[in-house]
């Protein structure tokens, strides 16, 4: 008979099995426990660490003293009992569909060999209201029938979930799994006359249910996905014909239907991790020669760089390793293609120490999947300049935005094509208080919002064309505050700041009160949610529903001459110049024996239309300035004159511009270097990008 209570050890760091009677016998509710929070991954490290929760003072209070069998704070409160501990990472913290479930007691219970295997916990729900928690009791429980293949996993009714779900929150200790493992081996043995091994590194309930389904080679059932389209064309039992129940090498019959004879280095791999299999078929895909860069892979769980190797599968007609989902596969092809250049420019060694460091450490951040994505999508335009700094920097924040820059440039050669939203979304488009949240109505603006915000939502043209992908920006008199991206017409998956960064805590107060007033869905890991008391201190601030103006890069040459002053934005007089340059209008020639009082005077009469942007350079306005160096620079309509471009450049610069500044600086090398039609070429796409990002306010 199995009968053992399980509970956590404060010095061992890990599940003992208990020696109090009273801890194993009363119900959990009649006993006193010790609630512990642990913080994790905390940017103020002063945060970090393990601390404990007083019921009484309703706050986490510092440890003093310590052991398996009290606790005591530094405010002097006593704690006696069983121990829990609350994980908390900074990205959890703000999850509000996260739950807290922590265990503070384990037991697991067998009458007999032939009888079932009960796994149970009682575990806590740690659930906010408010600044305050509010405490239930939950019992875990996995009920193992192993003779009749059958397991039960207690359900719960959650508060953000509408139907009753698997408690599969609650890690089980490994100590339990094994002792689980142990008892359901035995039983196998009985009906089998075999004692199974079971040497697989995966852990937890998957580790158990897995058994149950094939106690002979429980990594076969973690690959069933991968044999999907083998198994669908036999049928609902596909999978039990292609691997039976009783099959003991199901590794002979993989390279088989994979036809692969693989070293012998991953047969004693796939032991341990059934995910070694897809490492080498990814790896053989690349042609990767050295089995010995491979090795250290097949021991690596379930991740390549931050994508679960569990939804892969293999395709027998094009014999290639990929994914399904469209989201998923668009990065996996990133990720490939980032790979394999990487690889022929510096050889697999290097290549493969990248890919084990952001699979391992799962590193790969939302900045760097920024760059592989834009990389692989644009990779035949981008200068070899920022090839060169990827190569040799890596994905770096750097390399990030000169990326988005180039990127951005790129994107002004798109068609701009019109936006249609129907009434719902068309709400989103509001005024609160000072934000403005408006909707992106032209493909134009995404080039705008990518030099803004310094990110790569001008690769997303496509997405919002078919509607995948709903872009809103939020705005304020200060300037350009956030930009969100909402999928599923309602679920917001990013909100950030320029160059990614989290919202500041005012932006992202109103961003989620406005989630809020359109029934948004908040998305883990995108705004920090607040409570209800946080949200009804906002529900006064009055929201205005506003119509669709268009933004100045929308605007066409007409449009723009015709804009009343008080109309006038940042960005305006470098797109009047733009698309003054661009127009088929006939500029005038000059008569001889015409005399002007001024150079504005002179330029006014040439080219009328530019005639705002000639009165704002000669009255101090840096961005006319600009404009009308890019006149000069370019020499449409005017002569082209570098030294008089090069003039108003040192104006503006010396007036406060920074990108001024730098098109000084790049100039004067130009004229140095006595710079020929392809480097003026260079700066006129150079001038495109600070075009965009002077629309953004770094003027």
């Amino acid at each position: 008979m199995l009968d053992i209570a399980f509970q956590y050890s404060y010095e061992k760091k890990d599940w003992v099995q208990c020696t109090n009677t009273d801890f194993v016998e009363k119900n959990i509710e009649e006993l006193p426990i010790v609630p512990l929070v642990e913080r994790i991954g905390y940017e103020n490290e002063n945060v970090n660490g393990l601390r404990v929760y007083c019921h009484k003072h309703q706050k986490i209070e510092d440890i003093k003293f310590a052991d398996d069998g009290k606790v005591i704070s530094v405010d002097g409160c006593v704690f006696e009992g069983l121990i829990g501990i609350e994980k908390i990472t900074e990205k959890s913290r703000y999850n509000q569909y996260r739950y807290n479930f922590v265990p503070y007691r384990w037991r697991i219970f067998q009458r007999d060999p032939y009888s079932s295997i009960n796994i149970a916990a009682d575990v806590l729900d740690m659930d906010y209201v408010g600044f305050k928690r509010k405490h239930s009791w939950y019992n875990f429980a996995f009920s193992i029938d192993i003779i009749k293949k059958k397991y039960l996993i207690s359900k719960m009714l959650g508060s953000y979930k509408k139907d009753w779900t698997e408690l599969n929150e609650v890690d089980i200790p490994d100590v339990v799994v094994d002792l689980a493992l142990n008892a359901m081996r035995e039983s196998v043995k009985l009906v089998y006359g075999i004692r199974p091994s079971v040497l697989s590194q995966i852990k937890g309930y998957r580790k158990i249910k897995a058994f149950i389904e094939r106690p002979f080679d429980i990594n076969i059932v973690f690959l069933k996905h991968f044999f999907w389209e083998y198994i669908c064309e036999i049928g609902d039992d596909g999978f039990d014909k292609i691997f039976p129940y009783e099959e003991k090498d199901n590794y002979k019959i993989i390279c088989k239907l994979l036809d692969i004879n693989p070293p012998k280095s991953l047969r004693k791999a796939y032991t341990y991790n059934p995910f070694s299999l897809v490492w080498y078929m990814i790896f053989k895909q690349w042609n990767i020669k050295d089995i010995n860069f491979m090795q250290k892979f097949f021991y690596l769980d379930d991740c390549i760089a931050n994508m679960y190797l569990n939804k892969f599968y293999y395709n027998p007609v094009e014999k290639r390793t990929t994914r399904t989902e469209n989201d998923a596969l668009d990065r996996w092809k990133a990720v490939e293609f980032y790979c394999q250049w990487l690889m022929k420019q510096k050889g697999e060694k290097k290549m493969l120490k990248w890919l084990y460091y952001v699979s391992a450490k799962r590193e790969m951040s939302k900045l760097q999947w920024d760059i592989i994505m834009p990389f692989y999508q644009y990779h035949n335009d981008l200068s070899e300049e920022v090839k060169s700094r990827l190569l040799r920097d890596g994905l770096t924040e750097y390399v990030h935005d000169a990326i988005s820059m180039e990127v951005t440039s790129l994107s002004e050669n798109w068609k701009h094509t019109k936006i249609k939203y129907d009434e719902k979304i068309l709400a989103y488009e509001c005024k609160i208080g000072e934000y403005e949240f408006r909707l992106v109505h032209n493909t134009g603006m995404l080039p705008k919002l990518g030099a803004v915000f310094n990110n790569c939502v001008a690769t997303y043209r496509d997405r919002v064309i078919n509607h995948k992908s709903i872009i809103v920006y939020l705005i304020s008199k200060s300037g350009y505050k956030a930009c969100i991206e909402i999928q599923r017409k309602c679920h917001i998956v990013q909100a950030l700041g320029k160059y990614n960064h989290k919202l500041q805590n005012d932006v992202n107060h109103i961003c989620c009160f406005w989630a809020k007033y359109n029934n948004l869905v908040i998305e883990p890991d995108t705004l920090n949610p607040l409570s209800d008391e946080e949200l009804s201190e906002l529900e006064n601030i009055p929201v205005e529903q506003i119509p669709y103006i268009k933004e100045v890069d929308e605007m066409n040459l007409s449009e723009l001459l015709a804009l009343d002053d008080s109309r006038i934005v940042e960005g305006y007089y470098l797109r009047l110049e733009e698309l003054i340059s661009k127009s088929n209008k006939q500029c005038l020639s000059a008569p001889y024996w015409m005399n002007f009082p001024d150079e504005k005077s002179k330029l006014s009469y040439i080219i009328p239309d530019g005639r705002r942007i000639f009165e704002a350079a000669f009255a101090g306005n840096t961005e006319a300035m600009r404009a009308l160096g890019f006149m000069y620079y370019k020499g449409k309509g005017l002569k082209r004159d570098c030294d008089k471009a090069l003039q108003w450049f040192v104006k503006a610069a010396n007036l406060g511009s920074k990108d001024a500044k730098v098109e000084t600086e790049r100039l004067k090398h130009l004229i140095k270097q006595q710079g020929n039609e392809r480097d003026l070429a260079i700066l006129q796409a150079l001038y495109n990008l600070r075009r965009r990002m002077a629309v953004g306010g770094t003027n």
